[in-house]
């Protein structure tokens, strides 16, 4: 899911204080890092928020974090000492969480009035532990090669409501030993996010500290850079420097004027390695012990993409043209192979055309987006072949003078002049090009109705065919598998699972993301199983009746040079 959203979501359910002052008020955040113990996996951050001209009334909220956002655990519940003062003394505080949902928080409110400025301090302890909660974000603080980074909405309390803050960051790493340095998405060491806005913008964020190695090697705050702690299985460099080549590309693709600076934080993540978060001006991307750099490419495409489109009429917006564009814009820029264009297409494929659920409309994908990986990948799947047909048409429509470019560079245009981009505004846009049958399109594709590029829909090089693969069925009800205690039910009879030797009843934890189980169809899933006491794992296909799907094979005849638009 698309970091941006999940925040914005957060920012909606929170209470906060008041626009008491016409001008902005400051706040200075303090960030301390102690030394991490990097064979424990443990550390901490100390935090100092520092906020002027407060005036708030007694029992209004003071600060709040998420508890959870987009199954993630923050640090909300482990805060050490946190304390409140303002210019009468000591602030006592009182708590108030919200109820548990996708997204949840916890507010602290002020036991008494509260005038002047206000200085909120505490420790965020760093635990390495594999998230309870199983795939998410990779959000959470963590600790490598001697450092820590993290996602602001994991560990900074920020004052909330209608009020703007003029941010600074303001970074201690006494504590941390000689050669450290640190970076945000607002640039190296201290910053100062632009303008005046909510504090939230902290959550957008991500931040790292340590002793950092880097891309160019030589930190920069404009233009393209990298920053990494420890050793990944890979050298980041080269990839680094085809990352930089594609954002550049991008970025005369999506019309800057000048390329945009743009970071991107490597990092390791114990559950879904490869996956990453779009964040301001930046791209968190993380690895795992077997990850490659050609296996991340994707990836950083895909959030690449999220700097200029990610805001849009909804989720299948915003994934499903990064997943139509993740290999076809490096592909257009010579980039990537013919090849590689044409396996990520079918990967998606394969997914979408063999899920047994790919009819859900739309408006019931997000109260069941963390209960079952099936529904949570059809905002890419769907909505990136969704583009896929609908570029078709426009440029058979158009002789090829026109195509979904077009329109998504409309799209851009309307946010940069600071107008709407709803999904209004989208049909208005696909109804003008193709008539109401483009529209039909679009809300077809909402329904849940099957999106179905022609043969030559990709390239004239390629030509769809159909091949058989097992449905993706994990042998039991998916939501057994959200939440701390993860209990098998619904367990299916005869299904490769209980032909493993999993029951009803069963206690499990897992260390792998069930989207990317469920996109290859060889790969199998181990679950850690606790019964009668005892723990032990249990390994199995999960995968269910063989099916049809569409693929796209090359066409020998057609020459490469005829293959790119």
């Amino acid at each position: 899911m698309n970091a941006k959203s999940l925040i914005l979501a957060a920012a909606l359910c929170l209470g906060g204080l008041p626009a008491a002052a016409a001008e902005p008020a400051a706040l200075t955040v303090r960030i301390a890092p102690g030394q991490m113990d990097e064979a424990r996996g443990l550390g901490h951050v100390d935090i100092t928020l520092t906020l002027s001209d407060v005036d708030a009334a007694a029992g209004e909220v003071l600060v709040s974090l998420p508890i959870v956002i987009a199954n993630t655990e923050t640090a909300a519940e482990h805060l050490i000492g946190l304390t409140a003062r303002d210019d009468q003394g000591r602030v006592p505080l009182q708590v108030r969480d919200d109820p548990e949902a996708l997204v949840y928080s916890r507010h602290w409110l002020a036991g008494r009035p509260v005038k002047g400025e206000l200085v909120v301090s505490y420790r965020a302890p760093i635990d390495n532990t594999p998230p309870r909660r199983g795939s998410g974000p990779p959000y959470q603080l963590r600790t490598e090669g001697g450092g820590f980074s993290a996602v602001g909405n994991t560990f900074l309390l920020t004052p909330q409501g209608g009020r703007d803050y003029r941010v600074a960051i303001d970074w201690d790493l006494s504590a941390m030993g000689p050669g450290a340095s640190a970076t945000s998405s607002w640039g190296e060491g201290d910053a100062v996010l632009p303008g005046a806005g909510p504090a939230e913008r902290l959550w957008s964020g991500v931040f790292m500290a340590g002793p950092m190695k880097r891309y160019p090697a030589e930190p920069q705050n404009n233009g393209f850079s990298a920053a990494w702690l420890g050793e990944p299985p890979f050298d980041p460099a080269p990839l680094m420097a085809w990352t930089e080549t594609l954002h550049t590309w991008m970025s005369g693709f999506f019309q800057e004027t000048e390329e945009p600076p743009y970071r991107v934080l490597l990092r390791f993540n114990p559950i879904n390695a490869g996956g990453g978060a779009a964040l301001t001006n930046s791209f968190l991307t993380t690895y795992g012990q077997a990850t490659t750099a050609e296996s991340i490419k994707g990836t950083l495409a895909h959030e690449m993409i999220h700097t200029w489109t990610s805001l849009g009429p909804g989720q299948w917006y915003s994934e499903g043209n990064a997943v139509f564009y993740q290999a076809q814009l490096p592909w257009r820029a010579g980039l990537i192979s013919t090849e590689d264009y044409l396996q990520d297409i079918n990967d998606t494929a394969r997914r979408y055309y063999t899920n047994a659920l790919n009819d859900t409309p739309n408006d019931q994908i997000a109260a069941r987006f963390w209960e079952d990986t099936r529904v949570r990948t059809l905002p890419y799947d769907r909505g990136g072949l969704y583009f896929a047909v609908l570029n078709d048409r426009i440029r058979k429509a158009s002789a090829g003078q026109r195509s979904v470019d077009d329109l998504i560079l409309a799209m851009i245009a309307r946010r940069r002049a600071g107008l709407p981009v709803s999904e209004a505004d989208w049909q208005d846009l696909v109804v003008a090009e193709l008539g109401e049958a483009g529209g039909q399109l679009t809300a077809d594709m909402l329904a849940g109705g099957l999106m179905l590029p022609e043969s030559d829909a990709f390239s004239p090089c390629f030509a769809r065919i159909t091949r058989p693969f097992r449905r993706f069925e994990l042998g039991f009800e998916p939501r057994s598998l959200v939440g701390h205690v993860k209990t098998i039910a619904g367990l299916m009879p005869g299904s490769e699972a209980e032909k493993a030797g999993l029951r009803n009843g069963d206690v499990v934890t897992y260390a792998v993301a069930m989207d990317s189980v469920q996109g290859d169809p060889d790969r199998t899933l181990t679950l850690q199983v606790t019964r009668d006491g005892e723990t032990f794992p249990i390994t199995y296909l999960p995968r269910g009746d063989w099916v049809e799907a569409y693929q796209w094979v090359r066409k020998p005849e057609v020459p490469e040079a005829a293959c790119r638009p």
